[in-house]
Protein backbone atom coordinates (compact mmCIF):
# COMPACT_ATOMS: atom_id res chain seq x y z
CA UNK A 1 0.00 0.00 0.00
CA UNK A 2 1.95 2.77 -1.40
CA UNK A 3 1.04 6.30 0.75
CA UNK A 4 3.04 8.99 -0.78
CA UNK A 5 3.77 8.70 -4.08
CA UNK A 6 0.54 9.60 -5.62
CA UNK A 7 0.20 12.69 -7.80
CA UNK A 8 -2.08 15.95 -7.42
CA UNK A 9 -2.98 17.49 -10.71
CA UNK A 10 -5.42 19.95 -10.88
CA UNK A 11 -8.84 19.78 -12.99
CA UNK A 12 -10.88 16.29 -13.66
CA UNK A 13 -7.60 14.66 -13.02
CA UNK A 14 -5.84 11.99 -10.74
CA UNK A 15 -6.21 13.15 -6.89
CA UNK A 16 -4.54 11.43 -3.89
CA UNK A 17 -7.19 9.56 -1.76
CA UNK A 18 -5.53 8.49 1.40
CA UNK A 19 -6.30 6.80 4.58
CA UNK A 20 -4.75 7.02 7.84
CA UNK A 21 -1.74 5.03 8.84
CA UNK A 22 -4.04 3.25 11.21
CA UNK A 23 -6.21 1.86 8.67
CA UNK A 24 -3.24 1.07 6.10
CA UNK A 25 -1.37 -1.20 8.91
CA UNK A 26 -4.94 -2.89 10.15
CA UNK A 27 -5.66 -4.04 6.61
CA UNK A 28 -2.08 -4.87 5.89
CA UNK A 29 -2.48 -7.08 8.97
CA UNK A 30 -5.83 -8.49 8.03
CA UNK A 31 -4.06 -9.56 4.76
CA UNK A 32 -1.33 -11.28 6.60
CA UNK A 33 -3.50 -13.00 9.05
CA UNK A 34 -5.94 -14.26 6.02
CA UNK A 35 -2.80 -16.14 4.15
CA UNK A 36 -1.58 -17.50 7.18
CA UNK A 37 -2.71 -20.76 8.32
CA UNK A 38 -6.33 -21.10 9.55
CA UNK A 39 -6.76 -20.70 12.90
CA UNK A 40 -3.01 -19.93 13.82
CA UNK A 41 -1.91 -17.29 16.42
CA UNK A 42 0.30 -15.17 14.60
CA UNK A 43 2.96 -12.61 16.72
CA UNK A 44 2.33 -8.84 16.03
CA UNK A 45 6.58 -8.54 16.03
CA UNK A 46 6.61 -11.21 13.05
CA UNK A 47 4.30 -8.87 11.31
CA UNK A 48 5.63 -5.63 11.70
CA UNK A 49 9.42 -7.04 11.07
CA UNK A 50 7.50 -9.03 7.68
CA UNK A 51 5.55 -5.24 6.62
CA UNK A 52 8.72 -2.99 8.21
CA UNK A 53 6.25 -1.03 10.08
CA UNK A 54 6.25 0.52 13.57
CA UNK A 55 5.23 -2.60 16.22
CA UNK A 56 3.37 0.64 18.76
CA UNK A 57 1.22 1.83 15.58
CA UNK A 58 0.74 -1.88 15.01
CA UNK A 59 -0.82 -2.78 18.20
CA UNK A 60 -2.90 -0.25 18.07
CA UNK A 61 -4.30 -1.31 15.00
CA UNK A 62 -4.46 -4.72 16.95
CA UNK A 63 -6.86 -2.79 19.43
CA UNK A 64 -9.27 -1.22 16.97
CA UNK A 65 -9.89 -4.62 15.15
CA UNK A 66 -10.40 -6.22 18.36
CA UNK A 67 -13.33 -3.95 19.39
CA UNK A 68 -14.31 -3.90 15.66
CA UNK A 69 -14.53 -7.79 15.82
CA UNK A 70 -12.94 -8.27 12.89
CA UNK A 71 -9.49 -10.01 15.27
CA UNK A 72 -9.45 -11.94 18.51
CA UNK A 73 -5.82 -11.83 20.15
CA UNK A 74 -4.61 -13.41 23.03
CA UNK A 75 -1.79 -12.71 25.36
CA UNK A 76 0.91 -14.59 26.75
CA UNK A 77 3.74 -16.71 25.54
CA UNK A 78 1.46 -18.78 23.20
CA UNK A 79 -0.55 -15.85 22.25
CA UNK A 80 -0.86 -13.72 18.67
CA UNK A 81 -3.41 -12.88 17.05
CA UNK A 82 -5.76 -14.48 14.43
CA UNK A 83 -9.01 -13.52 12.17
CA UNK A 84 -11.92 -13.69 14.66
CA UNK A 85 -14.26 -14.29 11.17
CA UNK A 86 -13.51 -16.11 7.80
CA UNK A 87 -11.83 -13.73 5.08
CA UNK A 88 -14.69 -14.44 3.11
CA UNK A 89 -16.98 -12.59 5.35
CA UNK A 90 -14.95 -9.88 5.65
CA UNK A 91 -15.87 -6.62 3.62
CA UNK A 92 -12.91 -4.35 3.31
CA UNK A 93 -15.51 -1.49 2.95
CA UNK A 94 -16.73 -2.68 6.20
CA UNK A 95 -13.47 -2.37 7.70
CA UNK A 96 -12.50 1.18 6.32
CA UNK A 97 -15.98 2.28 7.58
CA UNK A 98 -15.64 1.00 10.96
CA UNK A 99 -11.93 2.20 10.79
CA UNK A 100 -12.40 5.56 9.42
CA UNK A 101 -15.54 6.20 10.45
CA UNK A 102 -18.32 6.95 8.17
CA UNK A 103 -19.84 10.26 7.13
CA UNK A 104 -16.72 12.26 8.65
CA UNK A 105 -14.97 13.38 5.38
CA UNK A 106 -16.38 16.96 6.47
CA UNK A 107 -17.51 17.98 10.36
CA UNK A 108 -19.97 20.77 9.75
CA UNK A 109 -20.59 21.01 13.30
CA UNK A 110 -16.64 22.10 14.07
CA UNK A 111 -16.55 25.45 13.66
CA UNK A 112 -19.85 25.75 13.78
CA UNK A 113 -20.39 26.30 10.34
CA UNK A 114 -23.31 29.19 9.74
CA UNK A 115 -24.17 27.25 6.75
CA UNK A 116 -24.99 23.97 8.74
CA UNK A 117 -28.04 21.99 7.53
CA UNK A 118 -28.66 24.03 4.32
CA UNK A 119 -25.08 23.09 2.33
CA UNK A 120 -24.84 20.90 -0.24
CA UNK A 121 -21.40 20.44 -0.19
CA UNK A 122 -21.86 17.99 2.70
CA UNK A 123 -24.18 16.12 0.99
CA UNK A 124 -22.46 15.67 -1.77
CA UNK A 125 -18.90 14.40 0.00
CA UNK A 126 -20.71 11.70 1.80
CA UNK A 127 -22.24 10.31 -1.40
CA UNK A 128 -18.54 10.40 -2.66
CA UNK A 129 -17.81 8.62 0.48
CA UNK A 130 -20.93 6.18 0.72
CA UNK A 131 -19.89 5.40 -3.10
CA UNK A 132 -16.20 5.00 -2.57
CA UNK A 133 -17.45 2.53 0.64
CA UNK A 134 -19.69 0.79 -1.76
CA UNK A 135 -16.94 -0.07 -4.20
CA UNK A 136 -14.58 -1.53 -0.99
CA UNK A 137 -17.20 -3.57 -0.16
CA UNK A 138 -17.13 -5.52 -3.73
CA UNK A 139 -13.96 -7.53 -2.10
CA UNK A 140 -13.81 -9.63 0.24
CA UNK A 141 -10.74 -10.24 2.37
CA UNK A 142 -10.58 -13.62 0.64
CA UNK A 143 -10.45 -11.68 -2.71
CA UNK A 144 -8.08 -9.73 -1.95
CA UNK A 145 -5.62 -12.47 -0.30
CA UNK A 146 -6.24 -14.37 -3.52
CA UNK A 147 -3.72 -15.00 -6.42
CA UNK A 148 -0.56 -12.97 -6.57
CA UNK A 149 -1.20 -11.06 -3.38
CA UNK A 150 -1.50 -14.59 -0.89
CA UNK A 151 1.12 -15.90 -2.76
CA UNK A 152 3.19 -12.45 -1.58
CA UNK A 153 2.25 -12.43 2.00
CA UNK A 154 2.74 -16.22 2.45
CA UNK A 155 6.11 -15.67 1.27
CA UNK A 156 6.65 -13.22 3.91
CA UNK A 157 5.33 -15.65 6.17
CA UNK A 158 7.39 -18.17 5.37
CA UNK A 159 10.77 -15.63 6.25
CA UNK A 160 8.87 -15.06 9.41
CA UNK A 161 8.58 -18.14 10.78
CA UNK A 162 11.94 -19.30 9.62
CA UNK A 163 13.77 -16.61 12.26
Amino acid sequence: MNRGNGRRLKGNREFDLRLSLYTDFSLRLLMYLAAAEPGAWVTTPNVARAFGISLNHLQKSVQGLVRAGYVEALQGRAGGVRLAQPAAEIRIGGVVAALEGAGCLVDCGRGPCPLSGRCLLKRALDEAERGFIRALDGYSLADVVGHQTGAALQGLIAMQTAR
